[in-house]
């Protein structure tokens, strides 16, 4: 499988707020509102269970050029920028290098925006400017 597909397959993009979730605001979780498009990264069905749940709240400054790279993907990874304004990317790969072709690049920019990705996807961060991030991780075990 090419690497752009395989990419595609395992991340989605979006915005808390503009979400349709027939006005609960869940749009993770075991509601059928969750199973967006052709990927179910933000469904977990009620009867699954989930491990290794990890909560992260920081604020990334601006700065660094070249990103901060981060270690392979393991499980679910959600990212929401939590600032108001700001303007924070993330890129994906398959492969550790990074190469142009097998790059997916996401810059989340307005309150709410999102990115979920599965497993075994490279991913580094760029905060071109300062970024209040929330980071929510879990491994479903089925």
């Amino acid at each position: 499988m090419q690497s752009k597909q395989l990419l595609a397959q395992n991340i989605e993009f979006g915005n808390a707020g503009d979400m349709d979730t027939q006005e609960t605001g869940w749009f993770i979780g075991f509601s059928d509102w969750t199973k967006g498009a052709s990927i179910h990264l933000r469904h977990v069905p009620a009867d699954e269970p989930a491990a290794g749940l990890c909560v992260k709240w920081f604020s990334h400054p601006a700065g660094n050029p070249n990103g901060e790279f981060k270690p392979l993907s393991d499980g679910r990874t959600m990212s929401v920028l939590a600032s108001p304004t700001s303007e924070f990317r993330i890129e994906f790969s398959v492969a550790a290098d990074f190469a142009s072709q097998d790059v997916m690049a996401h810059t989340l920019r307005r309150h709410g925006d999102f990115v979920i990705w599965g497993p075994g996807l490279f991913h580094r961060a760029f905060g071109v400017q300062p970024a209040c991030i929330l980071t929510v991780r879990w491994s479903p075990q089925r």
